[in-house]
């Protein structure tokens, strides 16, 4: 399972107005919130126990059955005769107890510890999927809503901007300096950068909304910002997977399939070549009091007599020999157990097959990001240069209101861009981790550039 990954050095961040009176939610705190809130998670929870628990229990498989009953009889004796009188026949009670025993050597007893041992491992592992799928949704869900933040910040700097060159064009349009064209132009540059950041605190709400419900929470809050991108210098694919592949879920649960299919055929040979031996062990007492004498008896009224007091035992040794025999029932639950045991190491074979192209496809992913941030940091500068002579040109005179809304379009987009890249880095950087069996810390920390160069 993996560990909750811990924040490297993170960067600043303007929080939207009135954020900073919410409290502030970690994403450890998101993940403990899911993990009691969930219902998916609670369910999964709940089966796991339930295996665990029920591969716990050997007392059904040794526990002796008790029987204990008490019973009372009374009744009249009417005459068959004139001579004979009617009468009273007493009231009588008896008591009886038994306990027996029973306990079958076979195959299946002889397994029957490995496979208690499997199934709770395969329990557990069902279990961490389950948590594992949860904490990867919320994660990347919460570092997206850190990501709404920023990109919100943005658009409110860009509205307030286009709203400074609206107002100074208007007032030049006033004075007759510029025309209607270039105030229109301006205007509606201006009802664009409105439009730009209505469409980002939507998609944040959306975002919250989704987050809230996966979580449970219902508080608003505000997010830690946004983890710095650190760079990765990775090795190739297939030294990753000799490094991590036996410790990650989808290794581990296709080997515990092979071993438990390995444990069921180990069983169906025995059953079918091993003599079955049962032992039975079983005690018996009755014993009764009656109110009148009992002259079969000899008992006395009120006298307490054991009526049996017995005990018995028996071992049976069965040798199955019509198991021996080709397609028998036995024989062909061996066959299918061997098969299966075939199409588990077949399952194993393609799971780290799957692991290694999938982890080929992470490191190739990552990389071809991090290409992209020097283009991307490098259009960015390039962006702001731009806008800040152009607005140094539309100040002097020298450039149009809607060259400099363009231009400020421009920077905006860039921003957003580098943006969108490094939470698709962090997140592409995280599910490498997930793969791995890891957590981000470690991967950041074991693979960083040597430089520990970060955006």
């Amino acid at each position: 399972m993996k560990i909750l990954p811990k924040f490297l050095v993170l960067i600043a961040l303007m929080l939207p107005v009135g954020a900073e009176n919410l409290p502030v939610l970690t994403l450890d705190d998101a993940l403990s919130a899911a993990a009691e809130n969930n219902i998916t998670l609670k369910q999964a929870a709940i089966t796991a126990n339930q295996r665990i628990r029920n591969a716990n229990n050997y007392i059904k498989d040794y526990l002796p059955t008790f029987g204990l009953s008490l019973s009372a009889d009374t009744g009249v004796s009417f005459p068959s005769t004139s001579v004979e009188k009617t009468t009273f026949n007493g009231i009588g009670m008896d008591l009886s107890a038994s306990a027996s025993f029973s306990y079958t050597l076979s195959g299946s007893e002889i397994t029957d510890g490995a496979s208690r041992r499997l199934e709770k491992e395969a329990a557990s592992l069902d279990y961490e999927n389950s948590y594992s799928s949860l904490e990867d949704g919320i994660t990347s869900a919460y570092w997206t809503l850190a990501t709404y933040d920023i990109a919100i910040e943005n658009a409110k700097t860009s509205l307030e901007d286009m709203q400074d060159s609206y107002n100074s064009t208007l007032d030049m349009y006033n004075a007759g300096v510029t025309d209607e064209l270039t105030l229109s132009n301006i205007e509606l540059a201006l009802n664009d950068a409105e439009i730009a950041l209505t469409e980002a605190e939507n998609n944040k709400a959306l975002a919250l909304a989704s987050f809230k419900a996966l979580t449970g929470i219902e508080e608003d809050f505000q997010t830690e910002p946004m983890p710095e991108t650190v760079l990765l210098s990775l090795p190739t694919a297939e030294e990753l997977f000799a490094e991590y592949a036996e410790g990650t879920w989808e290794i581990r649960n296709a080997r515990n399939a092979l071993m438990s299919a390995e444990n069921s055929k180990k069983e169906a040979t025995l059953n079918q070549y091993m003599p079955t031996v049962t032992a039975n062990v079983g005690y018996t007492y009755q014993g009764g009091i009656s109110s009148k004498a009992n002259a079969l008896t000899g008992l006395a009224a009120g006298q307490y007599g054991t009526n049996a007091n017995n005990l018995t035992g028996s071992i049976t040794v069965n040798v199955p020999l019509s198991s021996y025999i080709p397609g028998s029932s036995v024989d062909v639950l061996k066959q299918t157990a061997e098969n299966n045991v075939k199409l588990s190491s077949l399952t194993l074979q393609n799971t780290q097959d799957s692991l290694l192209s999938t982890i080929r496809e992470d490191v190739i992913t990552i990389e071809q990001q991090q290409a992209r941030f020097g283009m991307l940091e490098k259009s960015l500068e390039i962006a702001k240069r731009t806008y800040e002579l152009r607005e140094e040109s539309y100040n002097a005179g020298l450039s149009s209101a809607s060259e400099l809304a363009d231009s400020r379009t421009a920077l905006l987009e860039a921003q957003n861009a580098l943006l969108s890249s490094r939470l698709t880095h962090l997140l592409s950087s995280y599910n490498l981790a997930s793969t791995l069996g890891i957590n981000l810390q470690e991967l950041q920390e074991t693979y960083s550039t040597t430089e520990k160069e970060t955006i």
